[in-house]
């Protein structure tokens, strides 16, 4: 009998193989064949100097993309330079904006940003003054797309509702569906994951026959990622492998190598990192196959982080090594960064930490130089927008004054029997004009500087925190490494002292990791972008596991930490679960670090006024009436402190209320100086379905 099982499982191995192989040639001949006709438009392009030859070249470029992203580059400024030696250059046509926009997408596939942005203001500044609803509509999601990779998620989103409007207008059934599915990825962007899935969905049922495919595909590859971010994983790789099915089928090889590393980076988040491998290597064929060099630097990076978890530091160390080398020349500091870090996992896996510090200080000089280039650009575009608004400015108070003078000249026409109380009134009535005109002027630059001012301190304190969690992040792997090294028996015992050394980093870092991602928090909380993903959450549940965790934390202190809840009730709510999480996390800490030794912390559920109510009891000192009123400030200081020394920001409390009632929720504190305080919190409940 296991005979007969192994002779049935090499079978179906065979079986598989064999399927895998026609199934890559059959891929193959697809590719070739779309390339091979696309070559065959080229040529009949010829030397033709016409529109027709024009609008063929642009068309042929958009495609080329999936095959060679430099030779489209190139196909698409030939069509740019044919339009501008047939139509004049004041003249403004659909053509025009066409090809323009054309060649911004192959900028943004090239990942040639700057290009990309002026191609596509240019066309939307045409397409605006024509009134060319469709070409505004395309012009518009490609700035939506630029924004969104920059991370300018509320702009982003204003952008996908405007696209709507215009496909609309345009009437045009294939940019509804691009409309549409731009629209998902804004909501995406601003973290309302429902509205989004709904909208992907609502784009998948609007798409038609056989020729909406390529749409379908696409409309798949960005509701997997979502999915993904709903941490539903078999869900995302299934919606995954349907876009997968279909570019397989069109022959898109760049477009299967993205599929094939988002369906990758889903199997390396579950832990299944074989699988995770195998995926991104048909993503690195498909990308070297068609010269995507930023492509190929973040798939190597990411094999190479792959191969560290599976313990195959060498294979990983080449791998990075490679992506590196591909990112220099054209400065992706992201791939490049991202490569040392994979460097510095992989050293400190093979116990040359002296290498992987190296590594880790190149990770930094990296992170500096994108900080820097991040800064003076964000200074440039402050510079700009000032500009801009000093220009608009001027041209309004000139065509006030215009009108002033032209109504004076009227005036004076019509009733020049009372010349000289004209004057006098005129007179009187200028000055205080120019009194107020002279003081709206001040209070507009003064709320222009301050609107400036904040914008740019959210846009540096984002790039600032976020260069600092990489690098804290950097020395506490290191310190962590170095640890676990001790207590392997990697390291001579006589070093003892640097293993408690690193253990003491290990905690700082921590600490400081800590105290950037809140301040993170509140940054993002205070220009409105805590946007939760509400869902149905057992908060039972989620305080058990919380408490769970805790509790060795407590018992550190000689603390009893302790969860009432009544049985058999439902104390269901629309949340979102990290958040509740990380409020949970907030208050069970907070009662075990100001409880003194050998006291009692109790957690609360019940059920209270169509509310699941949450209250954390603890037995410190109490809180004073004074510090009640700045309890929940940002960075407060109250005259309690940690029984036992431990850590305090001052961000804590503040977080809790914004993400609570960013959730519908309220929370307060009950409290009397001398006996404890209890932290109560109130989430909507969700009645049993």
């Amino acid at each position: 009998m296991p005979t007969t099982k192994s002779s049935i499982f090499s079978l179906l191995i065979a079986i598989l193989v064999i399927v895998s192989t026609f199934t890559a040639i059959a891929q193959s001949t697809t590719e070739q064949r779309r390339q091979d006709s696309l070559e065959a438009l080229i040529k009949s392009v010829g030397s033709r100097t016409d529109t027709a030859a024009a609008r063929m070249l642009a068309d042929a470029a958009a495609e080329y993309i999936n095959f060679d992203s430099e030779y489209a580059l190139n196909i698409a400024t030939r069509a740019e330079k044919l339009v501008a030696s047939i139509v004049a250059k004041s003249a403004i046509t659909p053509l025009r904006i066409h090809v323009m926009i054309t060649l911004a997408d192959v900028c943004y596939a090239h990942n040639k940003y700057p290009e990309a942005i002026k191609y596509y203001d240019s066309a939307l500044t045409m397409a605006r003054r024509i009134g060319a609803n469709a070409e505004i509509a395309y012009a518009l999601i490609g700035q939506s797309m630029i924004e969104r990779d920059q991370g300018a998620m509320s702009k982003a989103f204003a952008k996908s509702l405007e696209v709507m409007e215009f496909a609309q207008k345009a009437n045009d059934h294939r940019l509804t569906v691009m409309a549409t599915m731009t629209l998902g990825l804004g909501y995406f962007a601003a973290r309302d994951f429902v509205s989004s899935d709904s909208i992907y969905a609502v784009a998948l049922q609007l798409c038609q026959g056989k020729e909406d495919d390529d749409l379908r595909a696409a409309i798949y590859n960005c509701r997997g990622i979502l999915i993904d971010q709903m941490q539903q994983p078999q869900r995302a790789i299934e919606t995954y492998r349907n876009g997968l099915d279909l570019e397989q089928e069109l022959g898109r090889s760049r477009r299967i190598g993205r599929i094939s590393s988002n369906i990758a980076l889903v199997f390396m988040r579950i832990d299944k990192f074989d699988s995770a491998l195998a995926y991104q290597k048909i993503c690195l064929q498909k990308y070297e196959k068609t010269k995507y060099d930023a492509g190929l630097a973040n798939s190597l990076s990411i094999i190479g982080m792959t191969q560290v978890k599976l313990g195959q530091y060498q294979d990983a160390i080449v791998s990075a090594k490679r992506a590196i080398k591909l990112s220099e020349p054209s400065h992706f500091f992201q791939e490049m960064n991202y490569g040392y870090y994979v460097l510095t996992e992989a050293y400190s896996g093979l116990g040359d930490y002296k290498s992987a510090l190296a590594m880790n200080q190149q990770m930094a000089a990296i992170q500096d130089s994108m900080y820097n280039a991040a800064s003076a650009e964000k200074l440039i575009e402050l510079e700009t927008a000032k500009k801009e608004q000093e220009i608009k400015l001027l041209q309004s108070k000139q065509a006030q004054e215009n009108i002033i003078r032209n109504a004076l000249i009227a005036g004076a026409l019509a009733l020049a029997g009372f010349v000289a109380l004209l004057i006098r009134g005129n007179n009187r009535r200028k000055r205080d004009n120019a009194r107020l005109a002279e003081l709206n002027d001040k209070l507009f630059d003064a709320n222009e500087e301050l609107s400036l001012l904040t914008s740019e301190k959210d846009e540096i304190l984002n790039i600032v925190t976020h260069g600092l969690k990489s690098q804290i992040f950097g020395v506490r792997s290191l310190a962590d490494s170095i640890t676990t090294a001790f207590a392997g028996g990697a390291v001579p015992q006589h070093t003892a002292p640097l293993a408690e050394m690193s253990s003491s980093i290990s905690r700082s870092a921590t600490q400081m990791f800590s105290l950037v991602t809140n301040l993170l928090t509140v940054n993002t909380a205070e220009q409105g972008l805590l946007t939760p993903t509400l869902v149905k959450t057992d908060v039972g549940a989620e305080v058990q596991k919380v408490c769970e965790e805790f509790k060795e934390f407590a018992a550190v202190k000689s603390i009893t930490l302790s969860v009432d809840a009544p049985e058999n009730e439902n104390l269901s709510a629309n949340t979102d679960r990290q958040m509740l999480r990380e409020v949970l996390e907030n208050l069970v800490s907070n009662a075990v670090k100001y409880s003194p030794q050998g006291k009692t912390v109790v957690v609360r559920l019940k059920a209270s006024n169509e509310a699941v109510r949450v209250e954390v009891q603890d037995e410190g000192e109490g809180i004073s009436e004074a510090d009640m009123t700045k309890l929940f400030g940002k960075f407060a200081r109250l005259s309690a402190r940690p029984t036992g020394g431990e850590h305090s920001t001052g961000l804590g409390l503040s977080i809790v209320k914004k993400m609570v009632e960013a959730m519908n929720g309220k929370v307060w504190c009950e409290s009397e100086l001398g006996k404890g305080a209890t932290f109560i919190m109130e989430l909507p409940m969700l009645a049993n379905v």
